[in-house]
């Protein structure tokens, strides 16, 4: 039996608690790619070929001991300190493990069924997009209590993160650019429209970080050896633009509720487009036969313009609704015996 077989589980639970050892802020840049490389590992272990019983009850032990062991190091926090260790108390709780769950082996158990029986992997994007947009969306509109402690929480941030920084740099005599002095100006007095503002729209926040971890999940796990290689075409019901354009529409309506509500949607649904734009971009590559070099060149423009190109992407792939030329058209069986077929040569 091989033994990286248990090094990809272990991994994944390390670099799952790293997100909360390493930052204050779950959904941070840095936290978004130790989250990904958490769901890539846990997807590769379930897919191994070395996967048994054994390694299960292994895997889940070595998380439980490692979750004790975190424990026990915050419980020490102030030795720790004193050799220059820093530990964020908070974030090592007993409580995490079940968010761990939630958070990594939920969406990547889906992921892995949607894999075994082939099935579409807009099912599981659609999945994890939606559902933790709409159960934070609830919290924030049924629950103005915690609402408001979020409000404050945010306009705090934003007057010691943003304001008072700021200020700081401008009564020390550090020459600021006009532009940053008027948007101090600005934020100063529209702190709580704008920390309001941050709020309403954080369930499309979670539900875009979700989506580009599944994404990037079914996508990079082939990297990992003795695993089967499958990557597989992401293509919308072309019936769910009709919920995109309900809903996208809303933000014309007087209501508050209803208005964040039409942005979340627009935000959610862009990013699923943004997707399968990229999809079709690949398969125009493929029809038209670019090297990898022109490949490459392409996505690094997208990276380094990233706002320019993604408007273009996310527009490409809403008007493949309409407009499909034949070498758009293949399903994703064959994808998959394509991508078999090239395993073997």
């Amino acid at each position: 039996m091989n033994k990286s077989s248990y090094l990809y589980s272990i991994l994944s639970f390390i670099s799952f608690y790293l997100v909360y050892i390493s930052t204050n802020s779950l959904f941070a840049v840095f936290s978004i790619i130790i989250l990904m490389a958490s769901s890539i590992s846990l997807l590769a272990y379930l897919e191994s070929i070395f996967r048994t019983r054994k390694t299960d009850i292994i895997s889940i032990a070595a998380f439980v001991i490692f979750s004790l062991f975190l424990i026990l190091l915050s419980m020490n926090s102030e030795g720790l300190s004193k050799i220059g260790i820093g530990i964020n108390e908070r974030n090592m709780q007993s409580w995490w493990m079940p968010v761990y769950i939630i958070l990594i082996f939920l969406p990547v158990y889906v992921l892995y069924k949607n894999r075994q029986d082939n099935k579409p992997l807009y099912i599981p994007l659609l999945i994890f997009t939606f559902v933790p947009a709409v159960i934070i969306g609830g919290f924030i509109a049924f629950l103005p209590d915690l609402r408001e402690q979020a409000v404050s929480f945010a306009a705090n941030l934003i007057q010691v993160g943003f304001i008072d920084a700021l200020g700081q740099a401008k009564n020390s005599g550090v020459t600021l650019p006009e532009s940053y002095l008027d948007m101090l100006s600005f934020v100063t007095i529209n702190k709580m429209d704008i920390a309001k503002k941050m709020i309403y729209m954080i369930p499309s926040g979670i539900g875009a970080v979700f989506a580009l971890v599944v994404y990037i999940t079914d996508r990079l796990k082939p990297l990992f050896k003795f695993n089967l290689i499958i990557i597989r075409e992401f293509r919308l019901p072309d019936n769910l633009v009709w919920f995109l354009i309900a809903g996208g529409f809303l933000f014309v309506t007087k209501k508050e509720g209803l208005e964040y509500f039409s942005y979340n949607i627009l935000i959610l649904f862009s990013v699923l487009y943004f997707f399968q734009g990229i999809q079709i971009i690949n398969r125009a590559f493929e029809y038209f036969r670019l090297s990898f070099f022109m490949r490459s060149l392409f996505f690094l423009f997208i990276v380094f313009y990233f706002q320019i190109f993604a408007v273009g992407v996310v527009l490409i792939g809403l008007f493949s609704i309409w407009y499909k030329p034949k070498w758009l058209t293949g399903t994703i069986e064959d994808d998959n015996k394509n991508n078999n077929d090239q395993s073997k040569e």
